[in-house]
């Protein structure tokens, strides 16, 4: 598994390290030329975490790209991998690129405290992420964050890959239409649950964020407070998908 993560992160690190220097060109720019524009620090906050959600999007696709293409391979007959060390190596992957994301939004964030930049914007009310005072925040907060945050990119990717599979399995047109379709209806399906058993409890593979205004972001993860029972439900749907994943593999999908 980890020699095919190490094939995977060379064979991309050209466009890593491009998307990764692109990032931080772009936020320079909002900084730097927001100031020179005379824009609110709100308006310059909620581009820069504009920017940092679309590089998070850009990372899942480069891993369910990955991911599809390892599965399509001819050497896959050749090569002693069980079909769970292709899943394992596309998630490790989604999670060092997503770590590195993280990163790089942390120094920003340091930045913007180290400054009072982010006091003022949580004051005026231009940030609101669950109600924490991300100014001052408790470690016990922080930490709980991060796993929230790693929990739900991990069932993400079990979704993600189960979709992929699925479509590499189908030998019709509209596949990808079907793709998109099987997604969403998991999702709902899912929130569904979550909501009629769990009052809504759980990790929320996808935090609700919404733009109040080109000055205003308000972001509910609502995984902060889920309980036990949701997390036990979506273990058990995660293994179930990855064990789904893992049948299609071995049995279905088309070798290229």
């Amino acid at each position: 598994m980890l020699k095919l993560l190490k094939y995977d992160l060379k064979r991309d690190s050209f466009m890593l390290l491009g998307a990764a220097a692109a990032v931080v060109l772009l936020q320079l720019c909002v900084e730097i030329g927001g100031r020179y524009w005379e824009m609110g620090t709100g308006v310059r906050f909620v581009l820069s975490m504009l920017t940092y959600m679309l590089t998070a999007v850009l990372v899942l696709v480069a891993a369910c790209r990955s991911f599809r293409e390892n599965i399509r391979l001819s050497s896959r007959r050749l090569l002693p991998l069980g079909s769970l060390n292709y899943i394992g190596s596309s998630a490790l992957y989604t999670l060092l690129n997503g770590l590195v994301l993280m990163l790089l939004v942390s120094l920003q964030f340091l930045y913007y405290r180290q400054s009072g930049l982010l006091h003022e914007i949580q004051h005026f009310g231009k940030l609101d992420i669950s109600g924490v005072n991300m100014y001052n925040p408790a470690a016990w907060t922080v930490f709980l964050a991060v796993l929230t945050f790693l929990w739900s990119v991990v069932l993400l990717l079990s979704v993600l890959f189960l979709v992929i599979s699925v479509m590499e399995s189908l030998q019709v047109k509209a596949k990808g239409l079907i793709g998109i379709l099987l997604f969403f209806a998991i999702g709902s399906v899912m929130s569904w649950i979550e909501e009629a058993f769990f009052g809504g409890g759980g990790s929320q593979a996808i935090p609700r964020l919404q733009v109040q205004s080109q000055s205003s972001l308000t972001m509910q993860v609502r995984g902060l407070d889920a309980g036990w029972g949701a997390f036990l439900f979506e273990l058990a749907v995660m293994a179930g998908f990855v064990w789904l994943t893992v049948r299609l593999i071995d049995r279905r999908v088309r070798i290229a």
